[in-house]
């Protein structure tokens, strides 16, 4: 498909823009290139991209995110359909508090929810039209960037063992934790209160955001950061008590840990706010 851009508005900082073309039709580009971090992008998130949207709209029927209209692998460029207008979430929830848009985190929600039922067993057919588009590791995939804990100490950065990645509730917890992975957390085994899913899922979102966690030390006293750090690590902790009983103690561990660290982490976490925009 042709796509003939007019005139087009950079997005900043990302590598994304809003261009407008000859049929007076509105599409986002993206492409890879320099960030502001002066990091290039791997091409690899830009053929996951293009993969996971046309497995959603022509796969699956979804109707769930953008459809895509061209890509270029070889140029580095994906143009989208634009959603505008559209009014983002976010700054709804800065300017008037969730209070006051309740149903459309209702929304915000069960979209997450029906995009987890619909795309639930069908990592095998996803991982095929991925793997057209260039070589990937499947299993390295799912945990995304939770991956990084294979070579990195980052939790000594707090005084803390590293989890040795998958290993850090022992060779058995790793192993129900990798395979309730793979399965795809709907289809986990239901093992303790909460089942492996759900447990599986919550630690390994505790693992991601812990990938971020050198950053906080720059973030100015009294912001939130740090103690949303704390209030997912407890989550997680609660969450994994009956299904993983040494994972949780290990993200109790190091919740303990980013408390002492932080004195505006050792905060009462029924205190905070109940949203806090990232900055």
């Amino acid at each position: 498909m042709v796509i003939n851009v007019v005139e087009w508005t950079r997005l900043e900082p990302w590598r994304v823009a809003r261009a407008r073309t000859d049929r007076d039709e509105t599409v986002i580009i993206k492409w890879t290139g320099p960030h502001a971090s002066r990091a290039r992008d791997e091409p690899w998130r830009l053929r996951t991209e293009a993969a996971a949207l046309r497995f959603l709209s022509e796969g699956l029927g979804a109707a769930l995110a953008p459809r895509v209209l061209a890509v270029d692998l070889g140029e580095g460029r994906l143009v989208l359909e634009d959603l505008a207008p559209r009014t983002a979430l976010d700054g709804l929830l800065r300017r008037h508090g969730a209070g006051a848009h309740a149903d459309r985190l209702t929304a915000a929600a069960r979209a997450r929810g029906e995009l987890g039922a619909i795309t639930a067993g069908h990592a095998e057919a996803y991982y095929r039209r991925r793997a057209a588009l260039g070589p990937v590791d499947p299993a390295a995939d799912r945990l995304g960037r939770v991956a990084r804990q294979r070579e990195s100490g980052m939790p000594s950065l707090l005084g803390v063992p590293g989890p040795g990645w998958l290993s850090l509730g022992g060779p058995a917890e790793g192993e129900a934790y990798r395979q309730a992975l793979a399965a795809g957390i709907p289809q986990a085994e239901d093992d303790g209160r909460y089942g492996r899913g759900p447990a599986a899922a919550c630690v390994s979102y505790a693992l991601a955001r812990l990938t971020r966690l050198a950053m906080l030390d720059g973030r100015p006293a009294g912001d939130d950061s740090r103690a949303q750090l704390v209030a997912i690590l407890e989550a997680a902790a609660c969450t994994a008590e009956g299904a993983l009983p040494q994972m949780a103690g290990w993200c109790r561990q190091v919740a303990a840990a980013v408390r002492r660290r932080w004195p505006d982490a050792d905060v009462d976490l029924g205190a905070l706010a109940p949203y806090t925009p990232r900055r």
